[in-house]
């Protein structure tokens, strides 16, 4: 008896059948974008967690004080109960988060994608939108961002004053969001989700998000204008036709319920040559065929 459960468990514990519909959400997604683009050959690894906002509420409620921080609690699994000592608190915390935080993801160097819980809340009727930001996160690690611009920051603001080297490393952080919307914009078309999707899916998180502010100097993301017309003219006047050079990929999935991640290991890929890609790239009445994107 006591084996039955041992591997009943361990058989829950890695299926995917019985993995929360987040996860299927995500896996859904990945799937669909990997049989026309090329992921590269590092597996990626998603995690669903509370979110940032749980910190906020954590410090509310009593779990840290001023001097310290509870940023922690954006990292913690929402999908189980805790139990001891101060165990109200956290699962209150994880809760409100749910309920009040909206879009959020974040991508790590090592191919670790963190996703809220509540970003799956809001898209719940706009799958494809969600798409959009799983496609950035990629993105990021994909393009290799975070080493990328530290190197360049530490190479270009070495001769700069302290401010003006601070003000650079924003400046590169938001080109680096700015070619992780259009490179997801691409993932996204490849895998023939609709051209207006990327526009329709900015609009969406920004709105729900509220964030409606001007890009500043010290800003890491471009704002709402500058970040959408980024989208429209890519899409409008770079976007080049993939339909004969698209890449692929196919992987393996493994679901760990205790470690609260899922993670797509790459086992074939292709990316087509540049020149195809090139000779594939079309001119806007061609690409578009006088089609208007719609919000």
């Amino acid at each position: 008896m006591a084996l039955i459960i041992f591997l009943g468990k361990k058989f829950r514990n890695n299926s995917q059948l019985f993995m929360p519909n987040e996860y299927k959400t995500v896996k859904r997604i990945v799937n669909k974008i990997s049989k026309k683009n090329d992921l590269g050959n590092y597996p990626f690894t998603f995690s669903i967690t509370a979110g940032s906002r749980g910190t906020w509420i954590a410090k509310s409620l009593g779990l840290s004080t001023k001097n310290e921080s509870c940023l922690h609690l954006k990292h913690v699994n929402p999908f189980i109960k805790y139990k001891g000592k101060l165990s109200h608190e956290i699962n209150e915390a994880i809760r409100q988060a749910y309920l009040l935080d909206n879009v959020e993801a974040c991508a790590y160097p090592n191919g670790y994608i963190q996703i809220s819980r509540s970003s799956f809340k809001s898209n719940e009727n706009f799958e494809d939108y969600l798409a959009f930001v799983i496609g950035h996160e990629i993105s990021h690690v994909l393009n290799e961002d975070s080493f990328n611009s530290s190197l360049k920051v530490s190479k270009e603001g070495k001769n700069l004053k302290k401010k003006k080297t601070i003000e650079y490393g924003f400046e590169v952080s938001r080109e680096c969001e700015k070619e992780a919307d259009i490179c997801s914009a691409k993932m996204l078309i490849n895998a023939g989700y609709s051209t207006s999707i990327p526009i329709k899916a900015h609009d969406f998180i920004s709105k729900k998000n509220g964030y409606g502010y001007e890009t500043g100097k010290k800003c890491t993301h471009p704002g709402y204008e500058d970040r959408r017309n980024n989208l429209i003219d890519f899409i409008f006047k770079n976007y080049p036709d993939f339909s004969d050079a698209k890449g692929h990929t196919k992987g393996s999935w493994k679901y760990d319920r205790k470690e609260n991640t899922l993670t797509y290991k790459i086992k074939e890929r292709y990316s087509p040559p540049k020149e195809e890609n090139l000779k594939a790239a079309t001119n806007l009445a061609k690409a578009f065929s006088g089609e208007v994107i719609k919000n």
